[in-house]
């Protein structure tokens, strides 16, 4: 008998999907994309898959900017360790 109140599987993939995305490409903790709007949520997504787009088609982005390795580490601006928050164990 199906349940008339709560999420199917399907409807928990969805939401599970984006708040992988948030954790993956942007840094957020599962706490965070969680609890951030909806709509938000989507904006972020949107906005993130527009950056990947123009990455694929080759065009500078906006944030055009010395952002290697290497680059941070002639300029001094490079950490010892990465922030406990943006740390993935994969």
């Amino acid at each position: 008998m199906p349940h008339f109140f709560g999420l199917t599987n399907s409807t928990k993939e969805v939401y599970l999907e984006q708040i992988f995305l948030l954790m993956y490409y942007m840094g957020f903790s599962y706490y965070e994309g969680y609890n951030v709007a909806i709509w938000m949520r989507h904006w972020f997504i949107r906005r993130l898959n527009d950056e990947i787009k123009k990455a694929n088609g080759k065009q500078p982005s906006h944030a055009a900017h010395q952002n290697t390795p290497d680059a941070r580490a002639l300029m001094g601006r490079y950490r010892s360790q990465v922030p406990s928050k943006l740390r993935r164990f994969t």
